[in-house]
């Protein structure tokens, strides 16, 4: 289960997060992904498989930066065009990203995101545009 900004996020995971307990989660899942591309992936609204093990966790639908969340996951569900319940395998989700996503989209869709400034996200999309 993503929430919709997790695509991205995911796509430029570089294990590094806000604990340990949350990166060792996210390496387990981006594994998984690489590992086995069909993976399915279903979009939601809420807490993800991602959120499960993230610190600032609340309960299962509110974070403690809920705000910027929801602005984030609002942010990507229009550059992305995902609705909640969409199902996609890694592979598909990739080709979707590529499809959609540009570095312009990438900019107005992140904004606000603390992990924005390294840069990670924005080359690992690129990296995906480049590719045939």
């Amino acid at each position: 289960k993503f929430r919709p900004h997790h695509f991205m996020c995911t796509l430029g995971f570089r294990g590094k997060g806000y604990s340990l307990g949350f990166v060792r989660n996210y390496k387990k899942i981006a594994q998984q992904l690489n590992d086995n591309e069909e993976t399915q992936i279903e979009v939601v609204q809420f807490m993800d498989s991602i959120c499960s093990a993230c610190p600032n966790k609340i309960d299962e639908i509110v974070c403690k930066t809920q705000d910027k969340i929801s602005k984030l996951d609002a942010a990507h569900s229009a550059a992305l065009s995902l609705k909640v319940g969409d199902i996609f395998t890694w592979k598909q989700a990739k080709e979707h990203i590529k499809k959609n996503m540009s570095v312009e989209k990438f900019h107005t869709a992140c904004h606000g995101c603390s992990w924005k400034e390294y840069g990670v996200c924005q080359q690992s999309l690129e990296n995906l545009i480049e590719q045939p």
